[in-house]
C-alpha cells in the first residue's frame, strides 16, 4: 500500500511528492508516459533539442526561486515581439504602436481615447474594448484570442487575465507611438532557462530519490476501497490520492460518479497544441527569442527559439524555431501533418526568418492539452466538479488536474497542497 500515491509525473505531481519527502512522508508517482515531465519534458533530434511549447521560467515565490537556482540557468530579458503584416512591434502592441503608418496610429489613439466604460459583468471582447479601445482591441488581442483560444474574445469570461495583459495610460500609448525608445512594460522583466540540458533540468533536482514509476497508466479508480487499476493489470492501494490528472479524465476513471457531475465534466474543454520545430544550418534564425503572430492566414500563434534559450539546445552555429499552432473541438485542423509542415516553413520565408535551403531537421507532434480554457461559466461548472473530486478524497493538483491557467511556478505551489495532509508540517 502506498502512503501516498500520486498520479501523474509533471512538475505538480513530482512538486507533491518533494513535499511529502520533505516532511518524511513516503510518496510514489505514477506517471503513465515512459518519460516523466509532462508538459515540462522535451525531445531531441539530430543534435536539437527541443521542448514542449514551454517557453521560459519565472517567478517571486521564495521557495520555487531556491528550486529553480539549484540549476545553473542563463537569465534573459523579457522583450518579446509582434509580427503583423510584415511589420514588427515590441510588446505589449497597445503601447508600442511606432512601427505603424501615421493615420493607422491616429485611429488607434483616438479610439483608445474614446473606449467606453467597463460594465460590471463584462465578456472578454468588451473588457478589452474597454482596455484599449475598439482598433487596437480587434487588431490585436481579439484576433490573437482566436488563434490561441480557438474562439472569439465574447466566448471567453475574464476569470484568467489576472496581469497578463498589460493597460496602458494614454501618456504611455502616446510615447509608443512616437518613438520606439520605451521602457519595458512586460508582466515580468527577466526569465531564466537552463545552461544545460533543456526545461526539464529545472525539475532533476528535486526528481532525485523520488518513487516515480513511469509507464504506469491508471485507468480505474475506487475512492471508497481506496485503490487504482492501471493499464498493466496491477492494483495499487493508496492511503492517500493526489492527481494531477485532466479533470474531465479523472472524472470519467472515478467509480460511482453520478451523471450530473459527468455531464459537467464532459463541458469543460482545452486547446491542444500543433507543434512544428525546425532546425537550421545558419547560425541566426529570426531576431526574437519569442513572438507572438496576428495574421489570420499564418496558423501558428506563437514562435520561440529554442538556440537563443541556451546554446546547449542546437549543434554548434545551428539554430532553431518551434511554431505553436493551436485548435480545439471548436476549431480542428484542416492540414495534414505535411501540409501544416509545409505551411510553416513558407510562413518562415515570408517573415524573412529563415531560408528553405537552410532547414536540416523538421518535426510535427501534437499535444492533447494545451490551454484550459475560461469559456462563459467554466468556473462554477469546474468548481462543481472538484467539490465532487474532493469529497472523493482526492487532492486535486496542477495546471490539468485543478482545470486553471496555470504556470510552471504555480503548478509547483500547487503540489505542494500536499502539505494539507494531516501529519504534514
Amino acid at each position: 500500500m502506498a502512503e501516498i500515491l500520486i498520479l501523474g509525473g509533471g512538475i505538480a505531481g513530482i512538486s507533491a511528492a518533494w513535499h511529502a519527502r520533505r516532511a518524511g512522508r513516503e510518496a510514489v508517482i505514477f506517471e503513465a508516459k515512459e518519460r516523466w515531465g509532462g508538459l515540462l519534458d522535451h525531445f531531441e533530434l539530430g543534435g536539437f533539442r527541443f521542448d514542449k511549447a514551454v517557453h521560459l521560467a519565472f517567478g517571486s515565490n521564495e521557495e520555487y526561486r531556491k528550486v529553480l537556482e539549484m540549476t545553473e540557468y542563463i537569465t534573459h530579458r523579457s522583450e518579446p515581439y509582434n509580427y503583423e503584416q510584415g511589420c514588427w512591434l515590441k510588446h505589449p502592441v497597445q503601447n508600442n504602436l511606432y512601427p505603424l503608418p501615421a493615420q493607422e496610429k491616429v485611429e488607434a489613439i483616438k479610439s483608445f481615447i474614446g473606449r467606453p466604460d467597463q460594465k460590471a459583468d463584462v465578456d472578454y471582447r468588451q473588457w478589452l474594448i474597454h482596455q484599449f479601445g475598439e482598433v487596437i482591441a480587434g487588431r490585436f488581442p481579439a484576433r490573437y484570442t482566436e488563434k490561441y483560444w480557438t474562439v472569439p474574445a465574447e466566448n471567453l469570461s475574464t476569470e484568467w487575465i489576472g496581469n497578463r495583459l498589460y493597460r496602458p495610460t494614454l501618456d504611455e500609448v502616446l510615447l509608443g507611438a512616437m518613438t520606439d525608445q520605451t521602457p519595458l512594460t512586460y508582466y515580468l522583466p527577466e526569465m531564466f532557462y537552463p545552461r544545460q540540458g533543456g526545461f526539464r533540468t529545472f525539475l532533476e533536482p528535486l526528481v532525485e530519490g523520488l518513487d516515480l514509476r513511469t509507464g504506469k497508466e491508471a485507468v480505474w479508480i475506487d475512492p471508497h476501497k481506496k485503490y487504482v487499476e492501471c493499464s498493466d493489470g496491477s492494483r495499487e492501494y493508496y492511503q492517500h490520492l493526489v492527481s494531477s490528472v485532466p479533470l474531465p479524465e479523472l472524472i470519467g476513471m472515478l467509480e460511482r460518479t453520478p451523471p450530473v457531475v459527468k455531464e459537467t465534466a464532459a463541458t469543460l474543454w482545452a486547446t491542444s497544441i500543433a507543434l512544428v520545430s525546425l532546425g537550421f544550418k545558419t547560425p541566426q534564425a529570426g531576431k526574437h527569442l519569442w513572438f507572438y503572430i496576428y495574421d489570420r492566414d499564418i496558423l501558428p500563434s506563437r514562435v520561440h527559439a529554442p538556440y537563443l534559450k541556451s546554446p546547449d539546445n542546437v549543434p554548434p552555429g545551428f539554430s532553431s524555431l518551434q511554431f505553436e499552432i493551436y485548435y480545439s473541438r471548436n476549431k480542428p485542423l484542416n492540414l495534414t501533418p505535411e501540409e501544416l509542415v509545409e505551411h510553416v516553413i513558407t510562413a518562415a520565408e515570408k517573415m524573412k526568418l529563415v531560408l528553405r535551403s537552410d532547414i536540416v531537421v523538421t518535426d510535427y507532434r501534437t499535444l492533447p492539452y494545451g490551454n484550459v480554457v475560461f469559456d462563459q461559466g467554466m468556473v462554477k461548472r469546474r468548481e462543481f466538479v472538484l467539490d465532487h473530486v474532493r469529497q472523493c478524497g482526492l487532492i486535486p493538483v496542477g495546471r490539468f488536474g485543478e482545470w486553471d491557467y496555470h504556470w510552471a511556478e504555480q503548478s509547483f505551489l500547487s503540489g505542494g497542497k500536499i502539505e494539507t495532509l494531516p501529519g504534514m508540517v
